[in-house]
C-alpha cells in the first residue's frame, strides 16, 4: 500500500485556482477504454457524486492558517485487491478521522487508467474537533501516512488473497504427497481385468 501526499497553502486566490484545476484534472484525466464518466465522479464519505464547485467551496471554507488543503494518493499493492473503491476509501478515511479526532472534509476520485489503480483524495486543512466542536487545523505527519497504509491493507482483500494462496499451496503439497506415494502397476498386472487365461483368443 502506497500512501503519500503534500499540503497546499499560500495566497487564497491562487490556492483556490489551483484547487479548481486539480479537481478538474482528477475528473477528466484520460480514461481507459473501459472507464466511464461515472467512474470519475467526485465522491465523499456521504455521497457518491459531488459537483466540483461544491467540493471546492467546502474545502476552501475549511482551511487553516498553516494548511489550505492536502493532496493525498492511496494506491493498494498488487496483493491488496479492492472490490469497492468508494467503500474502501471511506473506511480508510474514517480511520483517519478517528486518529485525528476531527470531522474531516474530504473529496476523492478513483483512477483506473494506470498499471496501479489508485484514489486521489483532497482533504481540507481544518476540521471540527470531536470534543469541542471547534475548527482545528488538520496536519498530517509520517505516522498518519503509516496509519493510512495500515488501514488500506486492512480494508482490502489482502487477508482473503493470502488465505487463498495458502490454500492453493496446501492443495498442491497434498497432490505432490499423493503422487510420491502412489504405486505404479507392475507389468504382470497389465491384463488384470481378464479373469481366466482362457479368455485369450487362440490364433
Amino acid at each position: 500500500m502506497i500512501a503519500r501526499g503534500k499540503f497546499v497553502r499560500g495566497n487564497p486566490a491562487r490556492t483556490t485556482s489551483h484547487l479548481t484545476g486539480h479537481l478538474k484534472y482528477l475528473e477528466y484525466r484520460s480514461r481507459e477504454i473501459d472507464e466511464t464518466r461515472e467512474d470519475r465522479y467526485i465522491f465523499t464519505k456521504d455521497d457518491d457524486h459531488v459537483e466540483r464547485k461544491d467540493a471546492q467551496r467546502d474545502i476552501m471554507e475549511h482551511t487553516s492558517g498553516s494548511v489550505h488543503y492536502h493532496k493525498i494518493m492511496l494506491s493498494p499493492a498488487s496483493d491488496e485487491p479492492v472490490e469497492d473503491w468508494q467503500q474502501w476509501t471511506r473506511e480508510v478515511m474514517r480511520d483517519l478521522e478517528e486518529t485525528q479526532g476531527k470531522d474531516l472534509h474530504w473529496y476523492a476520485v478513483h483512477h483506473d487508467n494506470t498499471e496501479h489503480p489508485h484514489v486521489h483524495v483532497v482533504l481540507a486543512g481544518a476540521g471540527e474537533d470531536h470534543v469541542t466542536g471547534e475548527m482545528e487545523p488538520v496536519k498530517l505527519y509520517q505516522g498518519d501516512y503509516e496509519h493510512l497504509r495500515e488501514s488500506g491493507r486492512e480494508y482490502s482483500e489482502h487477508g482473503f488473497y493470502h488465505q487463498l494462496e495458502e490454500d492453493l499451496q496446501e492443495l498442491d503439497r497434498q497432490d505432490t504427497v499423493v503422487r510420491d506415494h502412489v504405486e505404479l502397476p507392475q507389468e504382470r498386472d497389465t491384463f488384470s481385468l481378464l479373469e481366466e487365461p482362457g479368455d485369450f483368443y487362440d490364433h
